[in-house]
């Protein structure tokens, strides 16, 4: 207890005192995005606000380890983080290609999945349980890259994707502690403090993003945490507990996907149709679209914890009533629109398509989409 208060202490202190450095550091080499015609800021905003949360949780887990060397899952979520935190710092400072991000998280997936983060069984919420085997590795790999692309895309916003996964980290809080894993309820805290100490300059108006180096982090650490922190019965965690957890980013990766697949563009070129670009169309603040996304993540939070804890059929009530009037609000949004529409000419939208050059299409769950090279944050992604 005394080893996760001081790391927890420790944390929350260097976030709040380190980025404000950061943020002139940002500024002195020019790390910058620059408002345009796609982006919802006015200024000049340094990015590179991952690099104050990754070092503040990393003095926190360096605490951990030295108090409890023998935690393998503190040393795997750290060297999986440091090899997307670098993904993320280069891409922020001068792009690069999508083969080479998602090269590298499968990387750290794999780094992770190997000292102790597995999806090895699947529990049904009827009880009957899936054994992985082999496919428990590939799974987990797939899981991992695919939370960690799908919070980065949510980076849209001032203080969009930092507060969400502060809400992500404190249910995964608790969910840990509802079987006992305090391993995960310390990394969760841990986390947690960084991300605080961080908000309060990430708020709107920003003073600074989080950039690719901080939404790629956060993705791949919240990934980790859930394949561990949602665990049963000390057999395997209960990954569609937490997939509810992390239901409205999931949700909005797979539906651009389609849609631009319908258009027959590519599924990972960025546009201006998100969720959160749509709450901005209907006349919300950012303020406002933040907090209703806030919302839906309690939503969302709680009826997870509520299945994890065995209530399901209050949790299932809950989780259809709650998925109906999810989808009549992304109708009304918009987000199906694309199902109606006359599709583009497939010869001219193949021909766009052939002539540019692959390494040049944006990977957007890996890569911010301004034309500066990306804010992680102010993009209309």
């Amino acid at each position: 207890m005394l080893a996760t208060l001081i790391s927890v202490f420790a944390a929350l202190l260097i976030s709040t005192t380190l980025t404000p450095t950061v943020r002139k550091l940002a500024y002195r080499f020019g790390i910058v995005a620059e408002p345009n015609h796609r982006t919802v800021h006015k200024h000049l905003t340094p990015k590179l606000g991952g690099l104050s949360i990754f070092a503040a949780f990393s003095i926190g887990v360096l605490i951990l380890a030295i108090l409890h060397p023998d935690n393998m899952n503190v040393l795997g979520i750290w060297l999986g983080s440091m090899v997307v935190l670098m993904l993320g710092f280069l891409d922020d400072i001068r792009g690069l290609g999508c083969y080479s991000k998602l090269s590298g998280q499968v990387l750290a997936a794999s780094i992770a999945l190997a000292l102790g983060f597995k999806i090895k069984t699947i529990y049904l919420f009827s009880g009957h349980a899936i054994d992985l085997g082999v496919w428990g590795a590939p799974l987990t790999i797939f899981w991992i890259v695919g939370i960690t692309n799908a919070v980065n895309l949510l980076d849209g916003l001032d203080g969009l994707a930092s507060g969400f996964s502060v809400i992500v980290s404190g249910f995964a809080l608790i969910a840990a502690a509802m079987i006992g894993n305090y391993e995960m309820v310390a990394l969760t805290l841990v986390l947690s403090a960084a991300l605080l100490g961080f908000l309060k300059y990430n708020f709107a108006p920003a003073k600074i993003f989080l950039g690719d180096t901080g939404s790629l982090f956060l993705g791949f650490t919240l990934a980790c945490l859930s394949v561990n922190a949602f665990h049963f019965q000390n057999a395997g965690p209960d990954i569609l507990a937490a997939a509810i957890l992390f239901w409205l980013p999931l949700a909005d990766t797979n539906i651009a996907i389609f849609r631009r697949l319908s258009k027959r563009q590519h599924p990972f070129r960025a546009d201006q149709e998100h969720i959160h670009h749509r709450l901005l169309k209907l006349g919300l603040s950012q303020s406002s679209a933040v907090s209703s996304i806030y919302a839906v993540t309690f939503v969302c939070g709680s009826i997870s914890l509520l299945l994890f804890a065995g209530s399901l059929k209050l949790g299932g009530l809950l989780l259809f009533g709650f998925a109906v009037l999810f989808v009549f609000a992304l109708i009304h949004l918009g987000c199906f629109d694309f199902v109606r529409r006359k599709p583009v000419s497939g010869n001219l939208a193949a021909k766009k398509f052939q002539k540019r050059p692959l390494n040049t299409v944006t990977l957007e769950a890996s890569v911010s989409e301004e034309e500066d090279g990306g804010g992680g944050g102010r993009q209309w992604q």
